[in-house]
């Protein structure tokens, strides 16, 4: 139980202005590990390349205790045991970077290919999913503390010329967390994620990924390819990707008050249709129902900043979008007390959604490039 004393200070504490360094997620959205991190890490791939595993691994043992949030030795550790045939200690790795950070951890390690030999091996496959399903409560569990945004972890991928490009906006979503002053991954879409919305309840998201953008000389610019798809923030669980049909002007989704998600798509001559989403599937819907908070707007320019201002009672802030001073969309705390700041997003934040870069670029390229950090 907390006490008077510790009750005072929680609030005083709360939002944090800068990251503690302890607790679940990062210190930025974009983590930049130091150099000497980089470079103990290549250097471990080289030895790994050559069959040297344990002088590998005393190079990722190295990395990870300079930068703690850079993932890459955490898997490459695991990588490097496997490799050797020694499989308890590889999953003991995997084990250990699924706690550490389950969002994007989880994914890595049920992918790499070098570690494919523990899901054939039905202990460790079992332990893994016992894990999995820990980590995955307690990461929810985090997550619904905290302040949730949309966030580029790189400078986007210019829109420059006619055609069908792709919308490589390096987007995903995040939450800050407001007692640790840290951020969360939410969602790892290989950054595809352009906007999403959030149920009454807190409980669930659902979010559009990117497909193409289509420009026509004398036409309008469209959307092409969207998907949508739930996340249970309680257990992190994914529901299925689902298309949603034919070329569009405009997108716009929001929780009804039933708890349904609704769906408006203008077509390229103007016609609408209407849909209705639950999670698993997509239905035409005959007429749309009442609008639950503010619906998300996505267009062939992207989600525009809003005028809106979200506020946590809880914790005493208010968030707004802003632009920085390099003109990138950012997102501003006010505390109830003291100065207020902007989320450390390096290339771009907004509430719901960023707008897209113009066909020269976006402010993003005054910016150093995004390091490999694999």
């Amino acid at each position: 139980m907390i006490g008077l004393a510790g009750a005072c200070l929680l609030l005083l504490a709360c939002p944090a202005a800068a990251p503690d360094a302890n607790g679940p997620g990062q210190a930025q959205v974009a983590h930049l590990p130091p150099q000497e991190a980089m470079d103990l890490n290549r250097e471990g791939k080289v030895l790994y390349r050559e069959g040297h595993f344990a002088e590998a691994r005393a190079k990722y043992e190295l990395a990870k205790k300079v930068a703690p949030d850079f993932l890459g030795p955490w898997l490459n550790l695991a990588c490097a045991y496997a490799r050797e045939d020694r499989f308890a200690e590889a999953t003991e790795q995997a084990v250990a970077l699924i706690r550490h950070a389950y969002v994007p951890g989880a994914r890595e390690v049920m992918e790499a290919a070098d570690l494919g030999a523990l899901q054939i091996r039905p202990p460790l496959l079992a332990k893994l999913r016992s894990v999995l399903a820990e980590a995955s409560t307690e990461w929810g569990r985090a997550a619904q503390a905290g302040f949730f945004f949309v966030a580029r972890t790189q400078p986007p991928v210019k829109l420059e010329g006619q055609g069908v490009l792709v919308l490589g906006m390096n987007q995903e979503i995040y939450a800050w967390l407001p007692r640790s002053g840290r951020y969360l991954p939410i969602t790892a879409e290989d950054g595809r994620v352009l906007a999403f919305v959030k149920s009454q309840d807190g409980r669930r998201i659902v979010f559009v990924r990117a497909g193409r953008l289509v420009r026509t000389p004398g036409q309008p610019d469209l959307l092409r390819g969207l998907s949508v798809r739930q996340l249970d923030l309680a257990s992190m669980a994914l529901g299925p990707v689902i298309d949603v049909p034919g070329d569009m002007r405009q997108f716009t989704m929001w929780f009804s008050g039933g708890g349904a998600v609704e769906m408006e798509v203008a077509g390229p001559k103007g016609a609408s249709g209407k849909f209705r989403f639950d999670g698993q599937t997509l239905e035409p819907a005959g007429e749309v129902r009442g609008r639950f908070g503010h619906p998300i707007v996505l267009t062939a320019t992207g989600v525009a900043p809003g005028t809106r201002v979200v506020t946590d009672a809880a914790c005493g802030f208010s968030a707004h979008d802003e632009t920085d001073a390099q003109g990138l969309p950012s997102i501003r705390i006010s505390a109830r007390k003291g100065k207020g700041f902007l989320l450390d997003a390096r290339y771009g934040a907004g509430l719901a959604g960023l707008p897209f870069p113009g066909p020269s670029g976006s402010p993003s390229k005054a910016l150093s490039p995004a390091r490999k950090t694999r």
